[in-house]
């Protein structure tokens, strides 16, 4: 079985090392959630304003 966890230089598993991986990917998750999170708004909005009637009073100028 290979081993490829990271030490420190005391022979200890290398924590630190480790709570950063675990930063990066957690703030590349919420990047990601959040352009589909917006993507998901702008098209709601969109979506909305495309159904709306535009409302025009057609009356002869006098």
């Amino acid at each position: 079985m290979k081993n490829d966890l990271k030490y420190d230089a005391f022979g200890n598993l290398d924590a630190d090392y480790y709570v950063e991986k675990a930063y990066e990917l957690r703030r590349a998750y919420f990047a990601e959630a959040t352009k589909k999170a917006v993507a998901s708004v702008k098209a709601f909005f969109a979506k909305l304003t495309a159904n709306r009637t535009v409302k025009t009073s057609v009356q002869p100028q006098h």
